[in-house]
């Protein structure tokens, strides 16, 4: 509390000074309705639902070298995650900046970038409750033109879920991190990174629920309960309500590396990771990325590679290359791949190519499994591309999507249109195994007085066999009519067919611009419910019925 009235003393003694300059941004969300739950089944619950959600953000620059940032909410209920009401949670996140032309130094919430985040990313997501920032300090120094050198000290509550569909979080564990970098680049050898991050994470079974099933993580804890001394007198200490905490250190060295080869560019990143298994010994992990790009008679080839190895470490401080396509398919993107980024192995190869003069041709394919553990059977590469459904493969929790797309303009650039093909099949033990087609198109007509009418229409074929089988046939539909950029008209139409039985989600939206930094939006109607994700994690949004939506934004 020292910390942050010092930060705003400071801030309300910038905004008298004629050299500040201030803007905000202003988004309110409101919604009353109700909430629909397991959609899957034959019993889906209803609740009342509503939430009314405010978020301000205020930037102050201060000359040309100091630069301020507060995000401020109140929310009760947030449309997702915990409530924020009372004064003492007002502020969500704060740092104060400074950098000239040789010096950068950052106080308060820490959202950096190394790499490619195989070792330190913390980023926030309003839209799925995600944030991974520390609080601390963080120090960058040019030394030269070509050499970088970096620091960072923080620490922070880190806060998720046991269960994705969870309004609120319900676990959490403290970190704190030491990191320090050198960058050098060099003409014709490239882009180096070293990076040496040391992390402390403070482990409470209470917050963690370490001794539930359901990950690596709880499975080796349960497997060493069975031959343990000492963790099984923690597990009892645990059963009989004593405070049991345990203290995880975490040394990771990573070194990435970004250079020209004739037509290719190529990146490498490599972590080497020595890690405290909870309550238990010091292990030794890796991770490993790729990424090669060329141009291959005139089509633009991309081919990735994951590589992931430490199953009994919590990804806390770093967001990973997920290695896998994140459209924009309404369908498509509710079959959300269940990425494992402690046991792993990925590729992805993506391609786009420009025939004539208005017509693109894009695909992709990604594929991913975990590695092999002893019981396990020796399959090759192509028993992952063509997932074969046996017994054999299952352990390996396999996943396979295959997407192909044309896009491009055509009567006289007056039609905008895209049609693709998915194909997306994943595995999982005692689970479900999913297999889903789904086909969606965009049409965008630009009239000549600026007027544009824009519909997606996607269809889809999907199979689960598992805990709740089925077969679903889903059409989705929303048609948009914008007037000269002004404001708004948009109708939506979801609708499912499984076991005989037809759903429907109609809604619709009117959006109006009061200027060119302001917009408000008014929705009533119905949406299913699904999963919403960015960067690898996912978070299921729930499902709103025969309610109202009400969303302003600003900026000022």
């Amino acid at each position: 509390m020292v910390l942050k009235a010092s930060i705003f003393s400071l801030l309300w003694m910038s905004v008298i000074n004629a050299q500040t300059e201030m803007n905000f941004s202003y988004e309110m969300k409101y919604g009353d309705g109700k909430q629909v739950t397991g959609t899957a089944s034959d019993n889906p619950d209803t609740l009342d639902y509503n939430y009314f959600e405010n978020l301000l953000d205020i930037n102050t620059f201060y000359g040309d070298n100091i630069y301020f940032y507060t995000q401020l909410e109140y929310s009760n209920h947030p449309v997702y995650g915990n409530r924020r009401s009372g004064l003492d949670s007002l502020v969500n996140t704060f740092y104060l900046e400074y950098s000239d032309d040789r010096i950068n130094i950052k106080l308060g919430n820490q959202y950096e970038l190394f790499g490619r985040g195989m070792s330190f990313y913390t980023l926030q997501n309003q839209n799925i409750d995600y944030d991974n920032s520390v609080k601390g300090l963080s120090f960058k120094y040019f030394m030269r033109e070509n050499i970088e050198i970096s620091a960072l000290i923080g620490k922070g509550d880190y806060f998720y879920r046991s269960n994705p569909s969870h309004r609120e979080t319900d676990l959490q564990l403290n970190s704190s991190v030491l990191l320090g970098s050198v960058n050098y680049t060099h003409d014709w050898l490239g882009y180096f990174q070293y990076m040496n991050t040391k992390q402390q994470l403070i482990i409470d079974p209470d917050f963690i629920r370490l001794f539930d099933g359901g990950t690596e993580i709880h499975d080796d804890i349960d497997e060493r309960l069975l031959t343990d001394p000492e963790l099984q007198e923690i597990f009892s200490s645990w059963i009989s309500g004593e405070k049991i905490q345990d203290t995880v250190i975490v040394k990771n060295h990573n070194f990435n590396w970004n250079f020209y080869l004739g037509p290719f560019d190529i990146y490498v990143d490599k972590a080497w990771i020595n890690y405290d298994k909870i309550f238990g010994d010091e292990v030794f992990g890796s991770r490993f990325y790729t990424a090669v790009y060329t141009d291959f008679m005139g089509t633009g080839i991309t081919y990735e590679y994951k590589n992931y190895n430490t199953p009994y470490l919590i990804k806390t401080i770093s967001n990973l290359p997920i290695v896998y396509r994140e459209g924009s398919s309404v369908l498509a993107s509710r079959n959300a791949h269940t990425f494992n980024f402690g046991n792993e192995i990925g590729h992805q190869i993506d391609f786009n190519r420009h025939l004539f003069d208005n017509i693109n041709i894009l695909g992709n394919l990604s594929f991913s499994y975990r590695h092999q553990k002893e019981g396990m059977a020796d399959l090759s590469m192509v028993d992952f591309l063509t997932m074969s459904e046996d017994s054999e493969i299952y352990d390996y929790y396999p996943f396979r999507q295959m997407y192909l797309e044309m896009n491009g303009w055509a009567l006289s650039e007056r039609l905008y249109y895209k049609i693709g093909f998915d194909h997306y099949t994943e595995f999982n033990v005692g689970a479900k195994n999913t297999f889903a087609i789904t086909i969606p198109t965009q049409w965008v007509w630009k009239f000549s007085n600026g007027n544009s009418l824009t519909t997606y229409l996607e269809a889809q074929e999907k199979t689960v066999t598992g805990d709740i089988p089925g077969n679903y046939t889903d059409y989705y539909l929303s048609t948009s009519y914008s007037h000269r950029g002004k404001w708004i008209i948009t109708g939506f139409y979801d609708q499912e067919i499984s076991k005989g039985k037809t759903t429907r989600w109609p809604g619709f939206d009117f959006s109006y611009y009061l200027n060119s930094a302001t917009q408000i939006s008014l929705f009533y109607g119905s949406q299913k419910g699904g999963l919403i994700c960015a960067n690898g994690i996912c978070a299921e949004q729930p499902g709103f019925e025969d309610g109202i939506k009400i969303t302003f934004r600003s900026l000022f």
